[in-house]
C-alpha cells in the first residue's frame, strides 16, 4: 500500500504536481509549492520527473524537503514499465532516483506489453529485487497500449503468476481518452489499485480535457471509490487554478476526503 502520513477520519490525499500546470513549476519548482500543500493540508505530493530541470539529481534534497514539510511522497516516473517483451531500459535509474527521493511508491505507464514469458518476468524481478524498491505500479493512461482494460488485466495477471510485486495507479479520468469506462475497470482491476488519480474530463467536440470534478462528478466517483480498499490514497491530478491556490487546493482536498 501507498503510505502517508495517517490523518484520523479520512483517507490520505495527495496532490500531483502537475495540478498547478507547468508555468507555475517553472516559476516556484516542484520544492516550491510544498509549504502550499502542506497548508491546504494535503498528506502528500507526487513528484513529476518531467516537470523537473533537465539534468536534476538531487532527489535526497527533495524528498527531505517532503519530510521537512510532513508530505508523502510518490514518484511519478514518466516511462514505460515495458518495452516489447522486455523490462524498459530505463527501471533501475528510475527506481534508484524514487530511492533517493524516499518516495512510499513510484509510478509507470505500462507500455508496449506483448508477452508473458518466464524470462522476461524474471529479468524484471531481478531489476525490482536489486533496487529493494518500494511499491511500484503501473498507471492506465491516454494509449491504447497502457491504458485499455485487456492489456492492464492481463499484464497484472501475468504479474501475479510470476511472483511479481507490482500494483496499479487507477486514473478515473484517463479511462475517458481511451473510450473505457470506469466502472467495469474498477471491478475488474480494483483489487491491484494501491493508489488513486481523480481527475475530471470535459469534453469539446472531439477534444477532452482535464477539469476540476463538479458535484455530479464526485457523486459518480463514489461507487468507483467502494471497488477498492478504504485506505487507498487518492491524489489530485486535475487543474488547479485561481487567485489563492492555497485556499483552492484546501477545498478540493476537502471535496474528495468526502468520498
Amino acid at each position: 500500500m501507498v503510505t502517508f502520513p495517517y490523518r484520523p477520519g479520512r483517507p490520505s490525499l495527495g496532490v500531483a504536481a502537475s495540478a498547478y500546470g507547468q508555468d507555475v513549476i517553472l516559476r516556484h519548482g516542484q520544492a516550491g509549492i510544498l509549504s502550499w500543500l502542506a497548508e491546504a493540508g494535503a498528506d502528500a505530493v507526487e513528484i513529476r520527473r518531467e516537470l523537473l530541470p533537465d539534468g536534476f539529481d538531487d532527489f535526497a534534497g527533495l524528498g527531505r524537503a517532503c519530510a521537512d514539510h510532513g508530505l508523502g511522497a510518490v514518484y511519478s516516473a514518466a516511462d514505460a514499465l515495458w518495452q516489447d517483451d522486455t523490462p524498459h531500459p530505463n527501471i533501475a535509474l528510475r527506481l534508484a532516483e524514487a530511492g533517493a527521493l524516499g518516495a512510499s511508491a513510484v509510478k509507470f505507464s505500462l507500455g508496449r506489453y506483448e508477452l508473458g514469458e518466464t524470462n522476461a518476468w524474471r529479468a524484471m524481478n531481478r531489476v525490482l529485487d536489486a533496487a529493494a524498491a518500494s511499491l511500484v505500479m503501473v498507471e492506465n493512461d491516454q494509449t491504447p497500449e497502457g491504458g485499455t482494460l485487456t492489456p492492464l488485466a492481463t499484464f497484472l495477471a501475468d504479474a501475479e503468476r510470476a511472483d511479481c510485486p507490482l500494483a496499479m495507479t487507477f486514473d478515473i479520468g484517463n479511462w475517458r481518452w481511451t473510450g473505457e469506462h470506469a466502472m467495469p475497470a474498477a471491478q475488474r482491476l480494483g483489487r491491484h489499485v494501491r493508489y488513486v488519480h481523480c481527475k475530471g474530463t470535459h469534453a469539446q467536440g472531439d477534444r477532452l480535457s482535464a477539469c476540476m470534478p463538479d458535484d455530479s462528478t464526485l457523486a459518480e466517483w463514489q461507487p468507483l471509490m467502494a471497488q477498492f480498499s478504504p485506505s487507498v490514497p487518492r491524489a489530485i491530478e486535475y487543474p488547479l487554478q485561481g487567485p489563492d491556490l492555497i485556499a483552492l487546493t484546501r477545498q478540493q482536498l476537502e471535496r474528495l476526503a468526502t468520498l
